[in-house]
């Protein structure tokens, strides 16, 4: 129940945020250029629902690269500013442990990720009923999830590392250093091209296509574009496996490792932030 508590006042709090709620803004505002500006693209298609398909990824895409940028904002100095202000030890005083501390602000933070993400699906609903001639409901709904399960991977990332420092510029770095590696660099140059580099042509070891792909894929942007591809929608990823290929690089396996992101952050974080001290 302290979690509950702890999440609804930090939402209260958050919510004030105008720097939050402008980005989010922004982001709707992109969507609905995207769509306005394909509304005659899908004519290039085999099929309109492929054209249309095709422009929602196009908003999945610009999301893919703001959404994280939003998330951190929102939440990296969730707990690491507490911990330099002092107000960290009047939230654990009342008495709310340091697992409902975690928890409450990854609901939180969460949830007005998530809330933004929801009105920017509603102007993009919009143009699907107004300007176009399909509404390919299911591939909606399908994307709207994964970025939404992307964005709150990156809340619990950004809350993650606030837990696991004690300055402001600590978590700042950290965060947006992580955001540059895993959404700039990975752009740049795969994961996997790195691995088959060192594994393949630097140590000679014969080449393992499906280990590099799931190297790849373990960057949430890429889990996030390997996910689309099952709608075929263009440059989600550039050399799917097969069909007979394992499990772990099908693109139905990529909300598995979004979910990864999730936990594996809030647990460091959260044994980070149970010993540190806050006197």
């Amino acid at each position: 129940m302290n979690t509950v508590e702890v999440a609804r006042k930090d939402f209260l709090d958050v919510r004030r945020s105008k720097v939050i709620w402008l980005v989010l803004f922004i982001y709707s505002g992109f969507a609905g250029l995207v769509m306005y500006s394909n509304t005659d693209q899908w004519e290039y298609y085999d099929t309109v629902r492929k054209g249309v398909i095709q422009t929602l990824g196009s908003v999945v895409f610009v999301g893919g690269l703001l959404v994280p940028l939003v998330a951190l904002v929102a939440a990296y100095l969730s707990i690491a500013g507490e911990m330099e202000m002092g107000s960290a030890k009047f939230l654990l005083g009342l008495p709310n442990t340091r697992l409902d501390v975690i928890l409450g602000k990854f609901l939180s933070r969460g949830l007005v990720i998530v809330s933004g993400i929801v009105g920017a699906f509603v102007v993009v609903a919009g143009f699907l009923l107004v300007f176009y001639p399909v509404f390919p409901i299911t591939p909606y709904l399908v994307m709207f999830g994964l970025l939404s399960l992307y964005a709150v991977a990156y809340v619990a990332v950004a809350i993650g590392v606030s837990a696991s420092v004690s300055t402001k510029a600590r978590a700042a770095a950290v965060g947006f250093g992580l955001y540059f590696v895993m959404n700039i660099l990975s752009l740049l140059r795969s994961p996997g091209s790195i691995v088959r580099a060192l594994h393949a042509d630097l140590l000679g070891f014969a080449e393992a296509p499906v280990l590099y792909q799931f190297i790849s894929h373990l960057v949430p942007s890429q889990a996030l574009m390997r996910g689309l591809s099952v709608f075929n929608i263009e440059g989600s990823s550039t050399t799917p496996p097969p069909a007979d290929a394992p499990f772990y690089v099908q693109a139905e396996f990529m909300p598995v490792i979004l979910c990864g992101w999730i936990i594996v952050p809030l647990v460091v974080g959260y044994y980070r932030f149970r010993d540190a001290d806050i006197s």
